[in-house]
């Protein structure tokens, strides 16, 4: 059962690992896309501009590879169900953000009938999948608990 619970865990999160390679392999296109509605807080402007400085990069890069290294960390934490809880909202939160910030949600026709349609669904069911995981670790836990704390039958 061990087995196939891994191996859930990794095609759960092969999107994540697969998106996160992406953005790092194609950190131009990847900037192109950050730069275009990047709003940096006033208070963290003058810490990511000498960043950006020392670096060499400009922020929509560096920015592309934060969000490349989150998806791939927090993939990884899942797969290995090392803090996988926090992991999972986190990644609940990421997609969340990342789909009110791709899709314009003024054309509601569009979104009911169109390829945007289907992409919001995928989203919205990516973060149905983390939230089972959230509570998957949770009942797995408990589940142990419950098993640990019954006497030997000998």
């Amino acid at each position: 059962m061990q087995v196939i619970y891994l191996i859930g865990r990794i095609l759960f999160v092969a999107i994540f690992l697969i998106s996160g390679l992406r953005k790092l392999l194609d950190l131009t296109a990847t900037a192109q896309l950050v730069e275009g509605g990047l709003w940096v807080p006033p208070f963290v402007a003058p810490y990511v501009e000498k960043v950006a400085t020392m670096s060499g990069m400009s922020t929509p890069k560096l920015v592309a590879i934060v969000l490349a290294i989150i998806q791939i960390a927090l993939a990884f934490f899942i797969i290995f169900n090392v803090a996988s809880r926090f992991a999972s909202i986190v990644l609940a939160l990421y997609v969340a953000a990342s789909t009110g910030y791709f899709f314009e949600f003024t054309g509601f026709d569009d979104l009911l009938r169109g390829p945007s349609g289907t992409m919001l669904l995928k989203n919205i069911s990516i973060i149905g999948g983390i939230v089972f995981v959230w509570t998957l670790v949770l009942w797995v836990r408990d589940t142990r608990r419950d098993v640990s704390e019954l006497p030997d039958e000998h």
